[in-house]
């Protein structure tokens, strides 16, 4: 049997284009102007590291936990009833034997609510978030809550992402990484031989 964590944006659904736009989305929701750069600057911070930035930088006379619910309100309706499944991931789930944890930065209920609409959420056995184990993506401390969950060590599991910081991070804290571009040119059957 396999051991996997999965990332979810740009991995399982396909939803980057809402996390790549978030905070100046969020920002132009209050009539402000967002800095050119804003969406690249908080692209590798936790929800809350974002609000922590978003509440300093532009001097938003809200608590960080308002904006953060006030982000999520933003993108709640497109994980309930738009997003779809990244193509050919539910092909290769079906067939990969695996036991499976989630590792995302992003919000464990907008998580459950997506995978379930699309019928995939049955295959994994936890969703491990950044809040959660109150960790960035870009620290292995992440991935290695997402290993203790599995009950394995880093070497005996694979990481399935899309992000070039988080591929990285995960192979230096010693995990076999799989960088995923399209499931349609990956076979579930030999990922024993990927990512090493």
């Amino acid at each position: 049997m396999n051991y996997s964590i999965f990332d979810v944006d740009g991995t399982i659904l396909d939803s980057m284009e809402v996390w790549n736009t978030l905070a100046s989305r969020y920002i132009q929701s209050l009539d402000r102007i967002p800095e050119e750069n804003l969406d690249e600057i908080v692209s590798k911070m936790s929800l809350e590291q974002s609000a922590e930035y978003l509440k300093k930088h532009y001097k938003i006379n809200k608590s960080e936990e308002v904006i953060i619910s006030s982000v999520l309100n933003l993108i709640s309706d497109f994980y309930k009833y738009e997003v779809n499944l990244m193509p050919g991931f539910k092909d290769f789930i079906s067939h990969f034997d695996s036991m499976n944890v989630i590792g995302t930065s992003c919000d464990e209920e907008l998580v459950k609510i997506a995978l379930k609409r699309l019928g995939v959420l049955d295959y994994f056995k936890d969703i491990i978030t950044c809040s959660k184990v109150n960790k960035p993506k870009d620290d292995p401390n992440f991935y290695l809550a997402c290993a203790s969950t599995l009950k394995q060590s880093p070497k005996d599991i694979v990481v399935f992402e899309d992000a070039d910081y988080c591929i990285d991070v995960a192979r230096k804290a010693g995990f076999k990484v799989v960088k995923i571009k399209d499931w349609r040119d990956l076979d579930a059957k030999c990922i024993d031989n990927c990512g090493k």
